[in-house]
């Protein structure tokens, strides 16, 4: 009932208020949305660039090219290993800042600290508004070997656009 009432309220404003209306429509097309496209273990062919996050749970981050080798939301806890995904937004400006947030079981570091999550701010080029992108989480310290659930989203503005789960299993 609850949603038969809000949908005539705005059919009755949108017959009112043609314009606020479509401006109401607009907005909501124009913003920010992603999809996941594909999704499982990754590679890291070449290892461009490692800098310092210290709010990550290896204490650092690497870039280079990546790719999705095997398409699952199941990954063998093993070093060395990665999985994640690649994503595509529509809707975004030039120039962004996304959030990539990291979700995974207690993991505690040789320095003691114990961590359940993080969160990385990456600026983002879009061209004709579109973002398309890979991105992967790495084992590749002995202590981040954990089995569980690992989340990884992305974020721009408060707004989740993608979000895929793993299920890191330990052999049997």
């Amino acid at each position: 009932m609850r949603i038969f009432n809000s949908f005539l309220l705005f059919n009755v404003l949108a017959l009112a208020f043609p314009l606020a209306a479509q401006s109401a429509v607009q907005q909501i097309s124009n913003s920010p949305t992603g999809e996941v496209v594909k999704a499982g273990v990754c590679v890291q062919e070449q290892v461009t660039l490692r800098y310092s996050q210290p709010q990550s749970t290896a204490g650092y981050a690497t870039n280079g090219p990546l790719k999705i080798v095997q398409e699952t939301n199941t990954i063998p806890l093993q070093k060395n290993i990665g999985f994640g995904f690649a994503w595509r937004a529509k809707n975004i400006p030039p120039q962004a800042k996304v959030i990539y947030l990291v979700e995974h079981p207690a993991i505690t570091r040789p320095d003691g600290t114990t961590l359940e999550h993080f969160e990385e701010p990456l600026l983002t080029q879009s061209e004709g508004g579109q973002i398309e992108s890979i991105d992967c989480y790495m084992l590749s310290e002995d202590y981040e070997l954990v089995p569980g659930q690992w989340s990884l989203s992305i974020y721009y503005q408060g707004v989740q656009l993608v979000r895929q789960t793993f299920h890191i299993q330990a052999p049997k």
